[in-house]
């Protein structure tokens, strides 16, 4: 498999796009996190209190109808990039996901938007 069809299988373009997202540190050791996700061109502003972005992101995956679960994890680093390997599930059906970032919190959650693309394509 070459680098092309390494990505558009376990980083794919779906119908869930991450257009921006912010943090911010809140009480109690949580992370007060928003963004901006559209599905089928349709955009909502999303927000999530968690102990971190990953949890963040799930909690705002859940309420937009796309709810999957991290069942293992995997970074690693490549030059100045990070790579996120998740292996997600829902409904007892799961796939591996890849996403990448500037940081080990940006690579998760494009992993996340990744796994829900792969395991919910076309989602409402």
């Amino acid at each position: 498999m070459d680098w092309n069809g390494f990505t558009t299988t376990y980083a794919p373009e779906g119908a869930i796009r991450l257009g921006s997202w912010a943090a911010q540190p809140a009480a109690r050791d949580q992370l007060d996190c928003r963004a901006t996700i559209s599905i089928n061109n349709r955009t909502m502003s999303l927000h999530a209190k968690a102990s971190g972005p990953i949890g963040a992101m799930t909690s705002m995956l859940y309420e937009i109808g796309a709810p999957i679960q991290i069942v293992s994890l995997h970074q690693r680093t490549s030059g100045d990039q990070v790579i996120t390997f998740l292996l997600c599930e829902n409904d007892d059906r799961q796939c591996w996901a890849a996403g990448f970032g500037t940081s080990s919190d940006e690579a998760s959650i494009n992993a996340l938007i990744a796994g829900a693309n792969r395991l919910l394509p076309g989602v409402r």
